[in-house]
């Protein structure tokens, strides 16, 4: 015998076999047993959530002649009639293929013939969406007044596509995405019958794959169990997807917001030479991103491990909202670039130590959110002195960190934003009374050393200590080029936001 698809092996034949739309069952099961049947019925939703499932199960449902709380029992007459393929009371129309004005009027003309075995004569017409302006035309008048014996069940990914007289005339159903949980639960259950030991990490990877679809996700653990030769195992299921494991990920992001660039491009460099798919990995990091910023700020649980979600939240503390935003958008529009370019891993390395370097980010998004992040700092009474120290003799002690913190602060009260950031992102040293400031980036030496800008820094250290001030270069001539950013760099915030 030929091999059946997980997918078509498992289809649901019951309601209660249909996971993750109990809205939809709930109805569905009350009308059969209260037998108020509409006429015309609309199943929408993503591919793979059952919506064809769901109407051939209602399709015996309505027909059974002793249905068991609302689903087919499965042993009288009529389900026996309409499990068999050539029965013709349930009729399964494939739009996509059948799209003409004939086929609907080809439909019509046969509609007013009664059902030969059963109670309704049903018509299952998958995609509806695809039909014709005339075919849609044509089925109107019978959609709307069709026989008393006759019900229509229109099944689609895309119901704005439909017209609105179509969508006027049908009881709606909305299919949602299912959970991770539930699919994985529907995958272990599966398993189970299978006979297939597993390890649970390797069925939630699996669940998450199919991204609310049971359809892919069964498609993938087909996948799998062919590549698996007893245990299914969770390294055997990253092998199969081309994807990457947790830690790894997790250490991507961690060295993100610690601004560990070494760190960064050599675990990109290590999980691409070991085969990981470069549009999978970002995906799966812009995820982790994601949920760390829910982690972070939100009570509700995700559907992950708890003491993932802790490792997540340590992440997450060590930076902030307005960081963590940036990121994701920087890594949310990497999946796009992704899609239409052939250097994938340059893309990846380029925005991952964009992100991880955000004083370098020298678009006009990067510098308002910094200017945003001294606001938001300043109005929850937070210093913005994130000085680094420099080890050794030059090193700065606790007492001239703390001025320097008050001098970034003091800036930043005087609204001499873009001034505060720049100061805020320098290395200091203190020696011989002196601040020995040393920018990193030619935009902030050129924001401190701008004459009139030096003169206020050095005025507002001069309101907490007798010491110098000292603005150094921390880069090379050639670093970057500046020109095009001098309008942006002010010390007026509103000018800035006005880009």
């Amino acid at each position: 015998m030929a091999y059946v698809s997980l997918y078509r092996r498992f289809r649901p034949d019951t309601f209660d076999k249909l996971y993750g739309q109990e809205h939809i069952v709930r109805t569905l099961k009350r009308q059969v047993a209260n037998g108020e049947i509409g006429h015309a019925y609309l199943f929408t939703g993503t591919r793979g959530v059952g919506k064809t499932s769901a109407a051939r199960i209602f399709a015996r449902a309505i027909n059974c002649i002793n249905p068991i709380d609302g689903s087919p029992c499965g042993e009288c007459s009529a389900c026996r009639a309409l499990s068999q393929e050539n029965n013709m009371d349930m009729l399964e129309i494939d739009a996509a293929s059948n799209n003409g004005v004939e086929e609907i009027r080809d439909l019509r003309e046969k509609i007013k013939y009664r059902p030969v075995t059963c109670r309704y004569k049903v018509y299952i017409i998958d995609e509806v969406h695809m039909l014709s302006a005339a075919a849609f035309n044509a089925l109107l008048k019978t959609l709307e007044e069709p026989p008393s014996h006759a019900v229509f069940i229109l099944a689609t990914t895309e119901a704005h596509k439909l017209p609105a007289t179509i969508l006027s005339r049908c009881m709606r159903f909305d299919f949602r995405l299912i959970s991770t949980e539930e699919i994985a639960k529907h995958l272990a259950a599966i398993f189970a019958e299978l006979g297939r030991e597993y390890e649970e990490e390797a069925l939630t990877v699996i669940a998450s794959a199919g991204n609310g679809s049971v359809r892919d996700a069964l498609s993938v653990a087909d996948l799998c169990l062919s590549y698996s030769k007893d245990k299914l195992k969770y390294e055997e299921v990253l092998e199969v997807l081309g994807a990457t494991d947790r830690a790894t990920v997790m250490g991507l992001a961690r060295n993100i917001l610690q601004n560990d660039i070494n760190g960064l491009l050599t675990l990109i460099d290590k999980t691409v030479r070991a085969g990981c798919n470069v549009t999978v990995l970002a995906r799966d990091l812009t995820s982790l991103i994601r949920n760390i910023m829910i982690v972070k700020n939100c009570n509700f649980q995700l559907d992950i491990p708890k003491e993932q979600q802790d490792e997540m939240r340590a992440i997450g503390d060590s930076a902030d909202n307005w960081r963590l935003l940036r990121v994701l958008e920087i890594l949310s529009n990497l999946e796009g670039a992704l899609r239409n370019s052939a250097q994938t891993r340059l893309l990846l390395e380029t925005a991952c130590v964009k992100a991880a370097e955000l004083k370098s980010d020298l678009t006009a998004e990067g510098l308002i959110g910094r200017i945003n992040a001294i606001e938001s700092r300043l109005e929850q009474g937070v210093a913005v002195a994130s000085v680094a120290a420099v080890a050794g003799a030059g090193a700065v002690k606790p007492e001239a960190r703390k001025v320097w913190g008050q001098v970034i602060t003091k800036l930043s009260g005087d609204k001499m934003y873009a001034l505060s950031s720049a100061c805020s992102g320098v290395t200091v040293t203190y020696e011989n009374n002196k601040f020995v400031v040393t920018a990193k980036t030619p935009l902030d030496y050129n924001t401190i050393t701008r004459e009139k800008n030096f003169e206020y820094v050095t005025a507002t250290l001069k309101s907490f200590t007798d010491a110098e001030l000292d603005v150094r270069k921390g880069f090379t001539e050639n670093a970057g080029n500046i020109d095009g950013l001098k309008t942006l760099v002010d010390s007026d915030i509103l000018q800035i936001k006005k880009i």
